[in-house]
This record gives C-alpha cells, sequence and structure tokens, in this order.
C-alpha cells in the first residue's frame, strides 16, 4: 500500500514538472517565475545573500537584482604558518582584501548569470550586484550597485571557464563597474533594460 502512494506522488511530481517544462518552453513567463521561485536562491545562498529579486521583461530577457554581504563572504584575516611552525593569523592588505573581493564578486555574477540560463531558455541577461554600507557621514547604512551586466548567452557559453579571470570576462559584455585597488568597488549606475 505505501508503494502505491509513494508511486502515486512520484507519477504527480513528474506530471507537475513535465507541465511546467512545456509552459517554459512555450514561453509562458508565469512557468519561468515559478522555476526561479522553485529554485530558491535566497534560500539556498542565505549567508551570501540579502536579498534576490527579478523581473522577467519578455521571454528572452530577465533582470536580477542581488544584494551581496560582501563582509559574511570575505574574512579580513588569513592564518598562515610561522617559519618556526607556529600558527599565525595575518590581516589582509587593503589590496589583496580588495583583489579577493573582486575575484569574488565577479565570479558570483557568471556563475548566477550560467545558473539561471541552464534552467530557462533566455539570450539576455541583466544582473545588477548591490551592497549595502555604513555610510560614515550620514550615519545610515546605504545600498549601492558595484556591479552592472548584461550577459549574452551564447557569449557566456564560449568561455573556457577554468581559465579566465573573472572581472577580465566581463570584458566580452556590456557591462559597468568602477574598481579601485585600494577601495574596491565603487557606486555605479545600472545598465538600463528599458529598450527590451
Amino acid at each position: 500500500m505505501e508503494a502505491i502512494e509513494k508511486d502515486k506522488e512520484l507519477y504527480k511530481e513528474w506530471k507537475y514538472k513535465n507541465e511546467l517544462s512545456k509552459s517554459v518552453l512555450s514561453g509562458d513567463l508565469n512557468s519561468y517565475s515559478k522555476i526561479i521561485e522553485k529554485t530558491n536562491f535566497l534560500e539556498n545562498l542565505s549567508d551570501i545573500l540579502s536579498s534576490f529579486e527579478f523581473n522577467i521583461l519578455n521571454k528572452d530577457v530577465i533582470e536580477i537584482d542581488c544584494n551581496v554581504n560582501i563582509d559574511n563572504i570575505i574574512p579580513e584575516e588569513y592564518p598562515s604558518v610561522t617559519k618556526t611552525g607556529k600558527l599565525s593569523i595575518k590581516k589582509y592588505t587593503k589590496t589583496a582584501y580588495y583583489e579577493l573581493v573582486k575575484l569574488y564578486i565577479c565570479g558570483f555574477a557568471i556563475r548566477t548569470a550560467r545558473n539561471i540560463f541552464g534552467l530557462l531558455p533566455l539570450s539576455t541577461m541583466i544582473i545588477h550586484i548591490e551592497t549595502s554600507n555604513l555610510n560614515t557621514q550620514t550615519g545610515y547604512t546605504e545600498t549601492n550597485t558595484i556591479l552592472s551586466v548584461e550577459f549574452n548567452k551564447e557569449m557566456l557559453n564560449n568561455l573556457n571557464f577554468d581559465l579566465i579571470n573573472p572581472l577580465d570576462a566581463l570584458c566580452n559584455f556590456n557591462h559597468n563597474v568602477r574598481f579601485l585597488k585600494t577601495k574596491g568597488f565603487q557606486n555605479i549606475e545600472k545598465i538600463n533594460s528599458s529598450h527590451y
């Protein structure tokens, strides 16, 4: 009896996924939303993301806003071993720290694009990476856009991901970024998606 019930549940799930995939392939935007919501990026990446919002502009284009918790990702210190074999904790230099942040943020944007392109039959994806920081002049936390990229699926699929530098790879796409070696990412304008 239990096996029959389990079989019914599996068939019901298969039927739902089959119908959903047919709807996606026919360009139904509600089905696109269901697929992304079912993936639940915000919950799966809760230690990295404060928010994950998307807007499906048409059957070929999606716009995504991610708020990334940089402080939760990259530590300011790292362990090392001294010449005498003792464990030592060292603080990253500003340039080394911001280099890690740069690689992580750019790599995260590329990874997000690959994941969403793998789920949906899109040709273009615009990703805006934001972060929230304390403005010491006002005493308030502000959300700033630090990276905005318009990914083309065909171009992205042609990259050799084993050998790219994530920031250099963004030069293959329309993007806005301003990065300073000793200050990190600076606030930039989002790429305008209104022409879609």
